[in-house]
């Protein structure tokens, strides 16, 4: 399988030149304080379908309201048009019940269970979380090894071979997409956390969350 990679000698040059910003990106996550995590949950709740920059302009409002300690209705919110989040009710709906069970949630972050276990725990069990979301949640406080498989990663791993774009993504289709892209950051000796970031800065001239 190796042997159909392709790995363009200008994306090597790109990431030599941006693997230090990568890696303290990368170390910055790893250093979110606990006490940030409940709105690090809140954001990966607000980005699907939604532009990241939005989704901490409303999670700085409500870290501003304690949404942690007074939970109210945060629809209000995720409805305005400077930081407009789609489908804001449901996903209202869903912070409330995060904020509501989150002691259960933050004991199964802080167990000893692997980052694949985690990952299947909060898609089980957190309103709002598919694969994505939940790999994205861990990556953002620190727990790496997981693939955030939303469109634009998919549309560099199929330009790369590593993959056939799939009309949908089943949970079989993600597990078999991330352990191709696991074969394939291993090829290329670069780890899919630091490659998903990479991507990302090739998509938007930056390094975001």
């Amino acid at each position: 399988m190796s042997d159909n990679f392709s790995f363009p000698e200008n994306l090597r040059a790109l990431y030599n030149n941006q693997s230090e910003a990568i890696r303290e990106r990368l170390d910055d996550f790893a250093n979110v304080p606990q006490e940030e995590y409940f709105y690090e949950l809140c954001f990966t709740l607000c980005t699907p379908q939604s532009k990241a920059k939005n989704a901490i302009q409303v999670v700085n409002i409500l870290k501003q309201r304690n949404f942690q300690n007074e939970p109210f209705n945060p629809s209000d919110i995720l409805r305005r048009p400077e930081h407009y989040i789609r489908f804001h009710n449901q996903k209202g709906i869903s912070l409330l019940q995060a904020q509501a069970n989150y002691r259960q949630i933050e004991k199964e972050i802080l167990s000893s269970s692997s980052a694949y276990e985690k990952r299947e725990w909060l898609v089980r069990n957190v309103r709002g979380m598919g694969m994505k979301e939940a790999a994205h949640f861990l990556r953002n406080i620190g727990i790496f090894g997981t693939a955030i498989l939303d469109r634009h990663i998919l549309k560099h791993l199929t330009a790369y071979g590593v993959i056939e774009l799939p009309p949908s993504l089943t949970k079989a289709q993600y597990l078999d997409i991330e352990a191709r892209w696991q074969e394939f950051a291993t090829w290329a000796k670069i780890p899919i956390d630091e490659m998903d970031l990479l991507f990302w800065s090739i998509e938007t001239g930056e390094i975001l969350k």
